[in-house]
């Protein structure tokens, strides 16, 4: 459980999120009724990195999804890169959903280092040549913007969330009721160790759980429908993109497939030295795939604690039903979520890039 924290770090969150002004001084019902067309109607949360930009295409482009927003984090690059680099690609691309500005740092913890090492200074894997959007994010912030959609279109809306956690729960602070409210929660983060898999960003922490702890772990905490897309199947070699995959896509899908093949030519070159194969692995793209074609994966139900302090922080811990009673203490009041166990590789780097050639040519 998290330990409790110190006021000057309840203020710095406070201050950091500018949870309740914007949210006071807004109109109810500004967001007006969303109409979707039987599509899965989706509020995407990023760390605008590599892997995010290749998850935001894919949710663009994909007839299944219905966008209604993308809301900015900090994580993997800082909050006005991610939201820049957000814009950029909403310009870009002709992405019609609004961007919305978010979290800047965890809850109560200090930011970690920015990992430049992984996705270039400026976030997309220094690839472009310039990154100046003409364009600016909404008004309304991420917080507010995801309680009142949800709020306002009740059992309809997905969130699905592959930065760190903090926006989800400055909403869910916001406005509690969110969690009774929302179609389900698709979050791409943690780890079960089901494929023996543990961590990314330390030996037992995955990089989106140990950049907010304490997101991560009150996340869990509550009776929504969670659906955790860890590293047990982000990381299953045969739906990883390697160099051939990418120049395919930019042959075939236009420039977003050319943007896509460029920026992950860093990305290739960091799994090359951290992991010894030259490839790269679409984390995000994956968590999306699960709200596009669920079939493609396994899944398995059970308990998710986490670690909030010390040499494991940021460690995910399943415990699976019919492994325990759950009536230790500090498991027997965690809500059951669903955590992807398997992932049918070639089925999403299949759905990738059928999706992604045909959004393209439908765009031109």
């Amino acid at each position: 459980m998290p330990s409790k924290p110190r006021a000057a770090s309840r203020r710095r969150f406070l201050s950091h999120s500018a949870l309740l002004t914007a949210f006071a001084a807004s109109p109810r019902g500004a967001l007006g009724a969303l109409q979707g067309g039987g599509r899965r109607r989706v509020i995407l949360d990023v760390d605008l990195g590599i892997d995010d930009a290749v998850a935001l295409l894919l949710a663009h482009y994909s007839p299944a999804i219905d966008l209604l927003g993308i809301t900015t984090v900090f994580g993997n690059t800082s909050l006005e890169k991610g939201t820049r680099n957000t814009l950029y690609m909403k310009e870009k691309f002709g992405i019609a959903a609004n961007v919305y500005r978010g979290a800047a740092a965890p809850l109560y913890d200090p930011p970690n280092p920015i990992p430049t090492f992984v996705h270039g200074e400026d976030g997309l894997g220094d690839a472009e040549q310039s990154i100046a959007p003409s364009i600016k994010a909404a008004g309304l912030g991420a917080p507010e913007f995801i309680a009142r959609t949800i709020l306002e279109n009740p059992g309809e809306i997905t969130v699905i969330s592959v930065g760190p956690f903090t926006n989800l729960m400055l909403a869910r602070l916001l406005e509690p009721g969110i969690v009774s409210k929302v179609r389900d929660v698709v979050v791409m983060g943690g780890a079960a160790g089901l494929a023996g898999e543990l961590g990314n960003a330390t030996t037992v922490a995955e990089a989106n759980a140990i950049n907010d702890p304490h997101a991560t772990s009150a996340l869990f905490r509550y009776e929504w429908p969670v659906t955790m897309v860890g590293l047990d199947v982000t990381y299953t070699s045969d739906a990883s993109m390697d160099e051939a995959y990418l120049r395919g896509l930019a042959k075939e899908a236009g420039e977003a497939g050319a943007f896509i093949e460029r920026i992950n030519r860093f990305y290739a070159g960091f799994y090359q030295r951290a992991r010894g194969v030259r490839t790269t692995f679409q984390h995000d793209s994956i968590a999306v795939a699960y709200a596009i074609a669920p079939e493609l994966f396994k899944t398995r139900r059970g308990k998710v604690s986490v670690i909030t302090e010390g040499v494991a922080r940021g460690q995910t811990i399943f415990c699976p039903v019919g492994h325990h009673t759950f009536n230790d203490p500090g498991w027997a009041d965690l809500p059951t979520q669903t955590v992807c166990s398997k992932l049918d590789g070639p089925g999403f780097r299949e759905l990738y890039r059928r999706t992604l050639i045909e959004g393209a040519r439908r765009k031109l």
